[in-house]
């Protein structure tokens, strides 16, 4: 299997690292260690997993060193390997590898740090919301939500106003993965905002945490202008009791796409109440998707 890594096909390479890793070699550490910077990213990933999965001959501090090298595949590598193995020690250099020149290293790094979890991982990546570089953003804010609890949501609030789109659309979903008492009304107050996109993450996020208020702010969203917003509303409420009558009437909706979202809502709401109205949409339906859903939803009843 060794001499495979070094062989001119790059899937064979891959291949090789994976099966000296399926085996257990920690004696092929050393060889794997140089597959780090080859030229195909996919060979990079596999050796990445394999010296993840030989964990135990692994020098934690060498790729901490590694962080600093001057080749910048190999600082990004280094980054993801201390994420994968979990490596606590290296929270610190992680840290100040976000300061890195090169902007696939810092990604990285982000990657890496919401990996280990801890509370000073969590500080690095609020840190890392003040990137120049708007991937780098929305990518923290999405690990933030995962991982940053408390500590992360009034920074994940600053988001919200972030120029670029992507950004804010991240941190909505990480607002909602994230909770707290006042993000709920913070993401009703999106509900406004000019990019679909964030309106429509807005009321997932909304339908992930529930309540009073974000069911009636989905409520007033059904009868939106785009078709878009009233299908993700459609799906938003079906986690929601007591919502099938304001459902129903999207059965008649002209956007064959929200009508499917009404059926499908309705098979986990009121199943037995929408029955009859959704036999008789069966009869006049003409759009192949939305008699999909019509079937399988009699096909379960």
């Amino acid at each position: 299997f060794e001499k495979f890594l070094s062989d001119e096909d790059g899937h064979v390479r891959a291949l090789a690292a994976t099966g000296l890793a399926s085996m257990h070699e920690v004696r092929a550490v050393p060889v794997i260690k140089g597959l780090l910077s080859d030229p195909y990213e996919d060979v990079q990933e596999a050796a990445v997993a394999a010296l993840s999965a030989l964990r135990e001959g692994v020098e934690v501090r060498e790729f901490m060193d590694r962080l600093k090298d001057k080749n910048p595949t190999l600082r990004r590598n280094a980054a993801l390997l201390l994420g994968s193995i979990e490596a606590d020690e290296s929270v610190g250099a992680l840290g100040f590898a976000l300061k890195d020149e090169d902007v696939t290293v810092r990604q990285a790094v982000v990657r890496a740090l919401s990996a280990l979890k801890s509370e000073e991982a969590v500080k690095h990546l609020i840190f890392a919301l003040t990137d120049e570089d708007p991937h780098i953003r929305a990518s923290a804010a999405l690990s933030l939500g995962s991982v940053g609890g408390q500590k992360a949501r009034e920074p994940l609030g600053l988001l919200l106003g972030d120029a670029d789109d992507t950004v804010r659309v991240s941190a909505v979903r990480a607002l909602g993965m994230a909770g707290g008492e006042d993000a709920v009304a913070r993401l009703i107050a999106l509900l406004a905002d000019h990019n679909g996109f964030v309106v429509a993450t807005a009321m997932e996020s909304l339908g992930m945490l529930g309540g009073a208020e974000a069911k009636e702010a989905l409520i007033g969203m059904l009868g939106s202008d785009d078709r878009e917003i009233r299908r993700t509303a459609v799906i938003s409420l079906s986690v929601f009791a007591g919502v099938e009558e304001k459902v129903l009437p999207l059965l008649r909706d002209p956007d064959w796409a929200v009508r499917a979202a009404a059926v499908e809502a309705l098979g986990k709401l009121a199943r037995e109440a929408a029955s009859n109205e959704i036999e008789k949409l069966f009869d006049e339906e003409e759009d192949p998707a939305v008699r999909k859903a019509i079937e399988e939803f009699l096909d379960v009843r």
